[in-house]
């Protein structure tokens, strides 16, 4: 296999350079197919290996590295492999592989985190922690005898890096202690003294001894100022960007550097926040085109909310779910610190109780991932019409019966379901088989595909307590067809692993389990018995089925409070007599009426009427004081 290779020189040390290898696409293709299956052969690596992984990242890396450092006392020993890919030595790797049961590139990733792996088998002693991201290591020491204890730990990993054919590079590892004093004797690391600095950046932040994050926050504010000079000249008229082009940069090239990092960012000194919302004020207003004297409130209604809190969960991004994870695991440390009395309140007031105290959405018991060559488990059958609602009622039932009729065969189990999630929050499921039917209320706040996703798992757990050859469940959620057609289990993964388990288990039986789309309240009785029963779960007294919200359900409902609280701070300003956020509510609603009557003689009469009251009759600058 041959590939082109170039060099790219490193940001920092131009001297330097990145080999950059291109495949052609036909060795690609070839390496991701066998990438899928020694993936799966493989099965999952050690946790603390968070480098090219689909379920880690370098965030899930950092949040470990503050939970050892919870009590702010430690030390940290941070290591780089030198030339990581080049000298890894390819007969441990294959020794790895057959230690696995297997007998530069698409597969290089993988193949080099199961060398790293091997580092950590070794035992380094109590209270120390290996964590590694791609070549990037870091030892963690968290008892008081650290300095002492860090003798033997270094010892073995420089052991065990000569075994495996890996080279650390002696001038890129430092030492940083979190609250201790340096010690009085020198750290050895195969003969080389180990630097001790107070000043270290780790996987792009800089961790000072006190975790302030001052030096970190200057970092910020150097790189997203010269973004923000880039987003100023794109907002230029002769450009002609728009203000969906210049939000588009905004949370892409600005404030991606504030989310990578905000699960750092929680416990900020109050001067330090303030310099950081300094940099999302000014970029909001270049995005709005608004002066520099605007008022904040405005800005904010004027944005929706979303540039709320630069140092808290600022979009819905997996980000704000980590942060919020992380903010839960700095408030356990003693109630006497202001910086956890700070991180808790910042928990209630963005509501985030539920992210942080819900159990690990972990697959079900008993569930083995299928290898990627299997085919799923169930069959999908969805209409051919790209609109099917769009039809008369009477065909979409006399379709559906005839389709429900042709399915059905002698030895088969047939089952209408569907779910009801109704305003206040609650949620119910049901099925119906023949004259039997079930039914369950869920917790409240569940979303629909939730509810949905219970109904086709409970009936699947009836059909295994019978013999049949075929099971067919009759569905009216379009939606959640598609969705289960192209899964993945990033979410839900408890109820679709436990989906895909029980219809593993009827597959394994012999028997064929169909998921069916019927066209709902078109009178179809089955369907009709099966909406029915799933509304009249919604008002049982208790809860039958306790679910746990979703990830990207939590993530709506931390924007929408985040939302929530930009309003009430706007119209804390309108009752307050501010005349710039009173003008602007008037003109938003007006705005909104025009949206709604699109009447061109209520348009022009409305446009004039606001170009009056924003020109004519109000002092010089009202919009924006």
């Amino acid at each position: 296999m041959t590939a082109i290779i170039h060099l790219i020189p490193k940001p920092r040390d131009h001297t330097a350079m990145h080999p950059i290898s291109l495949l052609s696409c036909i060795a690609k293709t070839a390496e991701r197919i066998v990438l899928s299956r020694l993936s799966w052969h493989l099965g999952p690596l050690h946790p603390r290996i968070y480098a090219y992984h689909p379920a880690r990242s370098a965030t899930h890396c950092l949040a470990s590295f503050l939970g050892e450092l919870r009590g702010g006392r430690g030390m940290a020993v941070f290591f780089d492999l030198e030339k990581a890919f080049e000298l890894a030595s390819p007969s441990v790797i294959l020794e790895a592989l057959a230690a696995k049961g297997m007998g530069g590139s698409i597969l290089s990733p993988l193949l080099f985190n199961v060398l790293v792996e091997r580092l950590l088998t070794v035992d380094y002693g109590a209270g120390v922690t290996f964590l590694c991201y791609a070549d990037d290591l870091a030892l963690f020491f968290t008892r008081r005898n650290c300095f002492t204890q860090a003798h033997y730990a270094l010892s073995r990993l420089h052991a065990k890096c000569n075994e495996l054919g890996l080279k650390i590079n002696l001038d890129k590892t430092k030492c940083l202690p979190f609250g201790l004093r340096p010690p009085d004797f020198p750290l050895l690391l195969g003969g080389h003294q180990l630097t001790l600095v107070s000043l270290h950046q780790y996987l792009g932040v800089w961790f000072d001894s006190g975790l302030t994050f001052s030096r970190h926050v200057r970092y910020l504010r150097e790189r997203a100022s010269t973004r923000t000079a880039a987003l100023r000249f794109l907002s230029k008229r002769s450009l002609g960007a728009s203000s969906k082009v210049l939000r588009t940069f905004y949370i892409h090239a600005i404030r991606s550097l504030v989310d990578y990092s905000a699960i750092c960012l929680t416990g900020l000194a109050p001067p330090l926040l303030k310099s950081l919302k300094v940099l999302q004020n000014e970029a909001l207003r270049v995005v709005l085109g608004a002066p520099r004297w605007t008022r904040l409130t405005n800005l904010r209604a004027e944005s929706d909310g979303s540039y709320y809190s630069p140092a808290g969960p600022t979009s819905a991004s997996p980000t704000s779910l980590c942060l919020a994870q992380a903010i839960a695991l700095q408030t356990t440390r003693p109630a006497s610190s202001a910086k956890a009395r700070s991180m808790a309140a910042l928990v209630h007031c963005l509501n985030v109780t539920p992210a942080i105290c819900q159990a690990p959405n972990s697959p079900c018991p008993g569930y083995v991932e299928p290898p990627p060559w299997a085919p799923p488990p169930f069959k999908i059958l969805c209409p051919s019409d790209a609109n099917p609602r769009a039809s008369l009622l009477a065909f979409l039932r006399q379709e559906g019966l005839s389709r429900v009729a042709a399915l059905h065969t002698p030895n088969s189990a047939v089952y209408f379901m569907d779910s009801s999630v109704s305003p206040d929050g609650s949620a119910g499921s049901a099925f119906v088989f023949g004259q039997h039917v079930e039914s369950w209320r869920l917790s409240p706040g569940v979303s629909a595909f939730q509810a949905e996703l219970v109904a086709i798992l409970m009936a699947l757990h009836h059909a295994c307590h019978h013999q049949y050859q075929q099971v067919i469940i009759h569905m009216d959620s379009l939606s959640s067809l598609h969705r289960l057609r192209s899964i993945s289990l990033s979410d839900h993964v408890s109820l679709l692993t436990a989906i895909f388990h029980v219809a593993f288990l009827l597959n394994h039986r012999g028997a064929t389990v169909t998921l069916h789309w019927i066209s709902g309240h078109v009178g179809i009785t089955g369907n009709e018995r099966a909406d029915a029963a799933a509304y009249t779960a919604c008002s049982l007294p208790e809860v039958t089925f306790p679910l746990q919200p979703c990830t990207s359900q939590i993530i709506t409902a931390l924007t929408t409070t985040i939302g929530r609280l930009s309003w009430d701070d706007h119209q804390l300003s309108i009752a307050k007599g501010s005349r710039s956020a009173t003008c602007q509510q008037i003109t938003q609603n007006v705005f909104d009426l025009i949206a709604d009557n699109r009447s061109p003689d209520l348009i022009d009469q409305v446009t004039w009427t606001v170009f009056d009251l924003i020109t004519v009759n109000r002092p010089p600058g009202l919009f924006y004081i």
